[in-house]
């Protein structure tokens, strides 16, 4: 069979092309219905990154809506054809979707977990947006130019910036826990032993010098400009709503 006529999303026999992309039934009824019903999904594995092939299409519906969006489905075409009308772009809904799962990443954290839902909310409201940028700079997948669509510059900026970085995954949860223990007076300690874990993890013959690049990374990720960036990204679906509001129901 030629590789034209497989579905870019899972793989499988394609009809044609259906929202401006070669796709099978099953995942052009999926685009359909998504867009349609503007659906909200988590990935099951709070990462990203799921593998979408005709096995396992159906097993997380986030990763398979992304995959839909990466390979060049259009909404537009599915509003066109006779359902609701979309307001906010659907680049900002991938974000929004990233968004949670970060949050419930960041809640799953083996440090962060051990305090209260209050305290996490609490901790969360101060330090979302750096979360949500240390993960969508390190996301499984490339979705740097959905970032390119939404951001303003300074935030595209901090984004390659910490991309550049290059962290692996144990660094990635380190960094992690101290962005979300260091608000804690009680989690000091927690904040303190990743610090040490990181400077250990660092497989590079100048450990202190990485040690050094990556908390000044950590640092940049703070600056409350970026913050105001982040939300004015996500203006059009919190709207005069708080973010925290939304977080807290995550």
């Amino acid at each position: 069979m030629a590789s034209a006529m497989l579905c870019k999303v899972c793989g499988d026999r394609s009809s044609g092309k259906h929202y401006g992309s070669i796709c099978c039934d099953g995942c052009s009824c999926f685009f359909k219905r998504s867009i349609r019903k503007r659906a909200f999904y988590t990935c099951i594995s709070g990462q990203g990154g799921c593998s979408v092939d005709k096995a396992r299409r159906n097993w997380c519906p986030f990763c398979r809506l992304q995959k839909c969006f990466l390979v060049g489905m259009n909404a537009a075409a599915v509003q066109e054809e006779r359902g609701p009308r979309i307001t906010e772009s659907i680049p900002t809904q991938i974000l929004v979707q990233v968004l949670a799962a970060c949050i419930r990443q960041a809640r799953a954290n083996e440090s962060f977990a051990s305090f209260s839902r209050e305290q996490q909310n609490k901790i969360l409201q101060h330090v979302w947006f750096e979360c949500f940028i240390l993960r969508v700079a390190n996301w499984s997948i490339d979705i740097s130019s959905i970032v390119e669509r939404c951001a303003d510059e300074q935030l595209r900026t901090i984004v390659q910036h910490t991309k550049e970085l290059q962290v692996d995954l144990i660094e990635l949860s380190l960094l992690e826990t101290m962005i979300l223990c260091r608000k804690a007076s009680a989690a000091s300690s927690i904040s303190g032993t990743s610090c040490t874990a990181l400077s250990s993890s660092s497989l590079l013959p100048f450990s202190c010098y990485r040690l050094g690049r990556l908390l000044l990374g950590l640092r940049g990720l703070s600056m409350h400009c970026y913050e105001s960036s982040v939300r004015a990204m996500f203006h059009g679906v919190t709207g005069d709503g708080l973010m925290e509001h939304f977080i807290i129901k995550l």
